[in-house]
């Protein structure tokens, strides 16, 4: 029997709504009901448990007025990010704890904006929320943990990183974007998540949903309070559709009455009577989309506290004392916690002395004191938060930081973290890689969560059977212990990204740039949807500070594939045939100085493994004085040491000088290219040791210098 809620106040609160209407255009939407679609699909058992969940709700519910203890809940906020504004701070989850203390209390101020049809039904729901102060290893936390992972971008169930024991924590995790398009968050019922779907309990939030400061505000700041309403069990005012305004529908607890639901809060809304002539709907409750919500109910109130009594996902044992013992969440203040050190830098590749600043990530307690090392840097150490470095040599270069607190130190480094670039490039093109050489050193791998798939140059992988780049994304986890992250790996690839980094090449003085490469996929999807992986080609101009993508070389989902369908397999590829082939056209500056390219390979959760070989940038290197231009190209580049170097100079009406020299600028040889109107080829030895030297080809005043690789 639904309690009737009469109109007749109407004009008791015509005055208030004017405080009521909110100007905010983005509207809050949650993702439980299309996630419950889909496990219902798969096991309709957990739409039964629910409902039954429901009818012991009616059965048992406690008798308002009925002196009720405290429930104090341990929680844990999971930070899922990659070192941006995700990364959000614990003043932001401290700001969110409060707001969920007063809500959850009665204490929020603007339940003064209730309106009187509903301000005698708010509930103190007497649920309080406190961070854990000991981990489920016994280690002191903040009950904050920060985790860096791809997956802050994938936003879905196995986004669910490190879950802490559901029965001892309510997991919260804070994530960049959602899978499911305009979804700011979601929990699942207590019902959905028995059995094989533990992993699945605890709720997944946009950090620009957490509290009410940072990268959140004021009117997003209450959609936690909305997602734990599921976590315990209560459903969308207007029911089980994931659309308000739709149709009239049941929550199935008493005092709210049956409603439509509302994605805005406006004057009309707070006295909407459209499911129930003459009954007024709770457009400001917390389990509304309206963005106007002040409050729960009584019934509310009570329907989760009879799930709290439940021991289904461990309800009833998040509150026990024993519990609140083991989470350290009985003693307050918390203990001060040694911190762990994290950091990030603007950049991992750059030119150099070109400025790097670092950005302390540190999380777990807070820092008195800071100790960086920066081997090759200057400055060389700095106890400032946040420094800023330069390095004035070309190289690899590691850096270190030491965080400090009254409760102790920890360590982190990053080892050949930094990779500077000289101010001269690497080669000059036209330029020819088949990596069977010492120049496919040259080449640079980022693996951005040093995880397991990665580039790495192995002989006989390469097209036909050569030296080539694997990027071994498949992993045997036939035998992994269920629930582990191996037994996840699969599941959480999708979205993980590789690079792989040429050397620079100075394609200033080349023209006709054609850039080529090989490579071999084969897939483990067998239906289209699932295959999304892409390899994108990116250029930078800069020493791989800032990059462009390329558009026309960018291979798709279904581009990418060269094999169709492999399996399960640690798929390597036999045949040429195996092969294929991207091409694509480079218009060259005169910026093009010390142009970079890189391979990013985005993987889907059914990626194999991908192969790359051959990279060739094709072209007419020339010489320009008064108009005129002489073209130069080198072949083979690298070369083997004690071979000849073929150097193909296009017509000149002046005698042109070809010289050899070494890095210190010490002459190898000298070879003189008489005037001539035709195509000229000139055989240089290198007999030297192998190195980098460097082709100096000279008309008149005008010298051009190109790199030669001996290997």
């Amino acid at each position: 029997m639904r309690k009737q809620i009469l109109l007749g106040v109407l004009a008791a609160f015509g005055l208030m709504t004017t405080v009521q209407v909110n100007a905010q255009e983005s509207n809050f939407k949650c993702g439980l009901q299309s996630q419950l679609k889909k496990l219902y699909a798969e096991d309709p058992q957990m739409e039964l448990d629910y409902r039954h969940l429901i009818n012991q709700y009616k059965e048992t519910r406690v008798v308002n007025g009925k002196k009720r203890q405290i429930y104090i809940i341990p929680i844990v906020f999971h930070i899922v990010h990659e070192y941006g504004s995700e990364n959000i701070s614990d003043a932001q989850v401290y700001d969110q704890m409060d707001i969920l203390n007063e809500d959850y209390r009665k204490l929020n101020a603007d339940t003064s904006l209730v309106v009187p049809a509903f301000d005698t039904l708010i509930a103190d729901c007497m649920i309080e929320f406190r961070l854990a102060a000991i981990d489920p290893y016994g280690n002191c936390t903040n009950g904050i943990e920060h985790i860096y992972s791809h997956q802050s971008n994938a936003g879905d169930d196995y986004s669910k990183l490190n879950q802490w024991n559901r029965a001892n924590y309510l997991n919260v995790w804070v994530v960049n974007t959602i899978g499911e398009a305009g979804v700011a968050g979601y929990a699942y019922y207590p019902t959905a998540t028995t059995g094989g779907s533990f992993f699945r309990d605890g709720i997944i939030i946009l950090n620009d949903y957490v509290g009410s400061i940072g990268t959140s505000n004021p009117y997003s700041s209450r959609a936690l309070t909305h997602e734990i309403g599921h976590y315990l069990g209560l459903a969308h005012t207007w029911g089980s559709t994931n659309d308000p305004t739709v149709a009239c529908g049941d929550d199935d607890v008493d005092d709210t009455p049956i409603t439509k639901g509302h994605n805005s809060c406006t004057a009309f809304d707070l006295a909407d009577t459209t499911c129930v002539p003459g009954v007024i709907e709770n457009t400001q409750n917390y389990m509304e989309y309206s963005y106007c919500s002040h409050m729960f109910t009584l019934d509310q109130s009570d329907f989760m506290h009879n799930v709290l009594a439940q021991e289904t996902g461990g309800r009833n044992n998040l509150y026990a004392d024993s519990n609140l013992t083991v989470t350290g969440t009985d003693v307050l203040p918390p203990p001060l916690c040694t911190p762990v050190a994290d950091f990030s830098a603007d950049k991992r590749m750059t030119c150099v002395g070109d400025v790097v600043n670092f950005t302390d990530a540190s999380w777990r307690a807070g820092i008195t004191s800071y100790s960086w090392s920066f081997p090759g840097g200057t400055p060389s150490t700095s106890t400032a938060a946040n420094p800023a470095v330069v390095y004035n040599q070309d190289g690899y270069y590691s850096v270190t930081l030491t965080v400090s607190n009254a409760a102790g130190s920890d360590t982190k480094t990053f080892t050949n973290m930094m990779y500077i670039s000289a101010a001269w490039p690497e080669f000059v093109g036209p330029y020819s890689e088949d990596f069977e050489g010492g120049s496919a050193g040259w080449w640079h791998t980022q693996n951005p969560e040093d995880n397991w798939a990665s580039f790495n140059l192995i002989p006989g992988v390469g097209k036909g059977q050569s030296k080539g780049f694997k990027l071994n994304n498949f992993k045997d986890v036939s035998n992994a212990v269920a629930f582990t992250d191996d037994w996840f790996y699969y599941d959480r690839l999708g979205n993980s990204k590789d690079y792989l980094i040429s050397p620079s090449f100075n394609l200033a003085n080349t023209s006709n740039v054609s850039v080529s490469f090989d490579y071999a996929y084969g897939t483990k999807a067998t239906a289209l949807a699932d295959i999304t992986e892409e390899v994108k080609v990116y250029t930078s101009r800069d020493c791989g500070e800032t990059w462009q993508i390329r558009s026309n070389a960018t291979l798709s989902a279904e581009e990418v594939i060269t094999v169709g369908y492999v399996g399960s397999t640690d798929f390597t590829p036999t045949e040429d045939v195996q092969w294929k082939t991207q091409t694509f056209t480079y218009s060259t500056t005169a910026q093009d100085t010390k142009l970079r390219f890189r391979f990013e390979f985005i993987a889907s959760d059914k990626s194999s493994n991908f192969y790359f070989d051959n990279f060739n940038i094709s072209g007419t290197l020339a010489i320009e004085e008064n108009g005129e231009s002489i073209g130069v190209s080198i072949a083979p580049n690298p070369v083997a040491a004690g071979s000849e170097v073929a150097v193909q100079v296009t017509g000149s009406s002046e005698d042109m000088e070809l010289q050899v020299v070494d890095v210190n600028g010490a002459l190898i040889s000298i070879t003189k290219v008489p005037a001539s109107n035709g195509t000229q080829t000139v055989m240089i030895p290198m007999n030297v040791a192998k190195g980098c030297y460097f082709l100096n080809a000279i008309k008149g005043s005008v010298k051009s210098t190109n790199r030669v690789i001996v290997f």
